[in-house]
């Protein structure tokens, strides 16, 4: 028989804070996400120069550790993080989501972050993760980014996937080889049955985090503010 018990881990963390921080005003949060076999360290290099210094940052790292594949030399191991797999990926789900409004609540309490202007980041793997909260919690997040990731495989099945208030902002790459064109003209068109406004971008990239995108991301979080 297959029994379970519930163990707490120590989770890992990033946060910038911008250089006139004070607590007389509270500031807008800009939680980011890395993808698969990313970590805290790389994300918040690219979350930083989005926030450009108008944001109280914090980068959250995956709770699932692994080594990196594709290592021939094992000295060249390193390790690295993720979200959850398909091994009852419902307990995955309701951990990022319980760490999500734990890592909110913690920049609100310590770093006095503005809990009615929260945007996520996320890359990759992270990105579906990231919609299935905003769509169960349609009021909670001001807007959600997306890099080279896809919506829920779920969409059209969970019942708690609800229209949320949420701007989004969705960038897909031309040459990802995880997401065609095609996938990603499905996305643009399954988030605007939900979210509250949809930017879908394109740009010539392979599926990493496209740099000529960054200008846009911030201009877009900075109008929405």
């Amino acid at each position: 028989m297959e029994k379970s018990f519930r163990s707490s881990i120590q989770r890992y963390y990033e946060v910038e804070l911008p250089h006139r921080h004070s607590r007389r005003k509270k500031w807008p949060l800009l939680v980011a996400l890395h993808g698969y076999e990313g970590d805290k360290d790389s994300m918040m290099r690219v979350a930083k120069h989005i926030a450009n210094d108008k944001m109280v940052v914090v980068s959250l790292q995956g709770p699932f550790q692994f080594f990196r594949r594709l290592v021939k030399n094992p000295k060249g191991l390193r390790v690295v993080f993720g979200w959850g797999t398909t091994y009852k990926m419902e307990d995955s789900i309701n951990l990022h989501h319980r760490d999500l409004e734990t890592i909110i609540s913690v920049a609100v309490r310590k770093y006095h972050a503005d809990g009615q202007r929260v945007f996520l980041l996320a890359f990759s793997q992270a990105c579906a993760a990231n919609y299935r909260y905003v769509f169960t919690h349609p009021k909670a997040i001001r807007g959600a980014v997306a890099v080279c990731g896809g919506v829920p495989g779920d969409w059209n099945d969970n019942p708690h996937y609800r229209p949320a208030s949420t701007d989004v902002l969705h960038i897909a790459a031309r040459q990802d080889e995880w997401y065609s064109q095609e996938k990603n003209l499905e996305f643009r068109r399954q988030l605007a049955q939900r979210a509250a406004t949809v930017d879908f971008r394109f740009y010539n990239s392979t599926h990493k985090f496209p740099r000529q995108s960054l200008p846009h991301i911030r201009r877009w979080i900075m109008n929405h503010l």
